[in-house]
C-alpha cells in the first residue's frame, strides 16, 4: 500500500500520510499538529510542507491569533488526497480478493482487537513517560468512512476515547 500511495503523490514516504490527514480531519490544522500525526519531528515536518507547497498542494495560512500557521489542503491538494485514498482502496480490495466473506469479517474483528491493544498500549507509554507531546497517529491513511468512525465503529477513536475517560 505505500508503494502505490507514494507514487501517486511522487514526494516521499510521508506526503499521502499528510495529504490524507489534511483530508481527513486536520486541514486548517498547524504543523505542529500535523507533526504529531505523522510523528516527525517539527523541522521535518516544516521541510514536508514546504515541498508540498511547492508541488501547489498544500498553503500555510496565518491564523487568527496571528502567532500560527495553518497548513491547508488546495484544490490540487484535495485532488491528490482523493487520488491517494483510490490507491490506497484499490491495494486493500486486490489484496483482500482471495477471502471469503467469513475470513474477512474474522479479519476485521483480530484487527479491530489488534488496534484497540495497540492503542492503549500507546496510551499507558504516553501517561507513563508524562510526554506532552501526543503519540503519532496509528492510522497514517486515515479514511474515516471506511472504518465507520461517525457511526462509532473505529476501534482506535473508540480505545481513545475510552482512555481519555478512565
Amino acid at each position: 500500500m505505500n508503494a502505490a500511495v507514494e507514487a501517486v503523490a511522487a514526494l516521499g514516504p510521508s506526503a499521502p500520510s499528510a495529504l490524507a490527514a489534511l483530508h481527513e480531519f486536520l486541514d486548517g490544522g498547524s504543523v505542529t499538529q500535523l507533526s504529531s500525526v505523522l510523528g516527525l519531528t517539527h523541522s521535518g515536518t516544516v521541510r514536508l510542507v514546504d515541498r508540498l507547497g511547492a508541488e501547489g498542494l498544500v498553503e500555510r495560512v496565518g491564523a487568527q491569533d496571528g502567532r500560527t500557521v495553518s497548513v491547508v489542503l488546495t484544490r490540487s491538494g484535495h485532488r491528490m488526497a482523493l487520488r491517494i485514498r483510490q490507491a490506497r482502496e484499490k491495494t486493500l480490495t486486490s489484496a483482500l480478493s482471495a477471502l471469503t466473506s467469513d475470513e474477512v469479517n474474522n479479519l476485521a474483528a483480530a484487527l479491530d482487537t489488534m488496534l484497540t491493544t495497540v492503542t492503549f498500549a500507546r496510551a499507558e507509554e504516553r501517561s507513563a513517560r508524562g510526554h506532552d507531546r501526543a503519540q503519532p497517529w496509528l492510522c497514517r491513511l486515515c479514511d474515516f468512512a471506511a472504518c465507520g468512525r461517525s457511526e462509532g465503529n473505529c476501534p482506535v477513536n473508540n480505545a481513545v476515547t475510552a482512555s481519555n475517560q478512565s
